[in-house]
């Protein structure tokens, strides 16, 4: 008989993917919601017979009607949260998970992440703290492009130039199926005490890294920013509900990133076994042939500036050196791969290991080694036309050289 996990909240971004890894793996998923078999809404007392036998539940509902600051007996995410927690330890359901957030402070400037406190305190006060094991869950992104992680792409996809707050704040990126692999695990392993885990990267990086990752996985170029208080986006946030064709944005995402602070998690994912993957290269692979292509591309631009008829040899191990050394994709303009020797104007007037650009021409010289053969040497016209136009470009190529830094 399959073993029997309970997830509410299975119609989110995360409680779609985790229900359907459960299925793979041979549980019996029953999802409590309005919309699926077993009806329940949170604050509702589930039926004993949806709770018999299950291994585990993982609690991923939210209510977002609730008053902000309510009174815990009337918040009903803090209330039906701790009744749904006692049914279980009640029906003799040995783990219950808490999703949570790492925005969970008593201090938190959003109210989602004081309310999700606010459930931690009430849990571990609670009948049913020795089932309990809290899962404060980090910047998600991957699979489909919905929820925050959708609307993080699409910004950071419109333009080259963006508005944003909090770009020196850390987060913690974790791709959705490592999430579900971790919320599984904290619902099905006996191995695990109760306590609070962190599922998040271990090394946090800055807010306005994470947007030129995702602008890069995009093969898109480089994103500039114009840094806005925090007031003036809060204000920019009610007006997107009023201007069609641009994605709104809810002031208490804005919030959230405000006061976003990192978390310890090395100890979490040691205890559930999970190897966090390089986010540049997951959001690579989630643009699929589209992205290897493009990369592809970018490779054949590189080595055409550099005067290489390419060979399928010497892309190969271009496209190898840029993805291992985390420079594909560079982000290079569909113009500019179309028209390489435009690469010219983007070029920093001097050699700089830093910049993206500079070592990606590096690589390609170095690819392109083994198969040259000498060319004629340069006449004395030849090399002042040379020394004339590096001249001339210099003022381009300071300007612009930040363009794929």
């Amino acid at each position: 008989m399959a073993p029997r996990l309970i997830i509410t909240g299975s119609t989110g971004y995360i409680g779609a993917r985790l229900a359907a890894m459960a299925r793979e793996r041979g549980f019996e998923v029953v999802e409590l919601g309005r919309r699926s078999g077993a009806k329940w809404r949170i604050g509702d007392a589930p039926a004993a017979s949806d709770l018999e036998g299950a291994v585990g539940i993982v609690h991923l509902a939210h209510s977002w009607a609730t008053e902000p600051e309510a009174a815990e007996e009337d918040n009903i995410n803090i209330s039906g949260t701790v009744r749904l927690a006692e049914a279980a330890k009640t029906a003799g359901v040995p783990r219950f998970v808490f999703s949570s957030s790492t925005s969970s402070r008593r201090e938190a400037l959003n109210v989602y992440g004081r309310t999700k406190f606010r459930i931690e305190q009430h849990l571990a006060a609670s009948p049913a703290a020795p089932i309990v094991r809290v899962a404060r869950i980090g910047l998600v992104y991957g699979g489909p492009r919905t929820a925050m992680y959708g609307l993080m792409a699409k910004l950071a996809a419109l333009s080259p130039l963006l508005p944003m707050i909090g770009l020196s704040r850390e987060v913690q990126p974790i791709h959705l199926d490592e999430v579900a692999e971790g919320l599984l695990a904290l619902a099905t392993q006996e191995s695990q005490p109760p306590q609070t885990f962190v599922l998040a990267q271990e090394k946090p990086i800055s807010f306005a890294a994470w947007l030129r990752m995702l602008r890069r996985s995009q093969g898109k170029g480089n994103l500039h920013f114009i840094p806005i208080p925090l007031a003036a986006a809060l204000f920019a946030c009610r007006m997107t509900k009023l201007v069609p064709l641009i994605p709104t944005v809810d002031p208490e995402r804005v919030l959230g990133l405000a006061g976003a602070a990192p978390m310890e998690s090395g100890e979490s994912l040691r205890l559930l076994k999970l190897n966090l993957a390089d986010p540049m290269t997951a959001l690579a692979g989630e643009f699929s042939q589209t992205g290897k292509d493009h990369s592809r591309s970018e490779a054949q631009a590189l080595l055409r500036y550099l005067g290489i008829a390419p060979t399928e040899m010497q892309l190969q191990r271009l496209c190898e050196g840029l993805r291992r050394e985390g420079l594909s994709p560079l982000g290079l303009s569909t113009t500019v791969i179309r028209h390489p020797r435009l690469l010219a104007f983007f070029e920093p007037p001097a050699s700089r290991t830093q910049h993206r650009l500079a070592r990606a021409l590096y690589l390609a010289d170095l690819a392109s080694e083994p198969e040259r053969h000498a060319g004629p040497k340069a006449g004395f016209f030849g090399a002042a036309l040379t020394i004339a136009g590096d001249v001339l470009l210099f003022p381009l190529r300071a300007l612009l050289a930040g363009t794929y830094r």
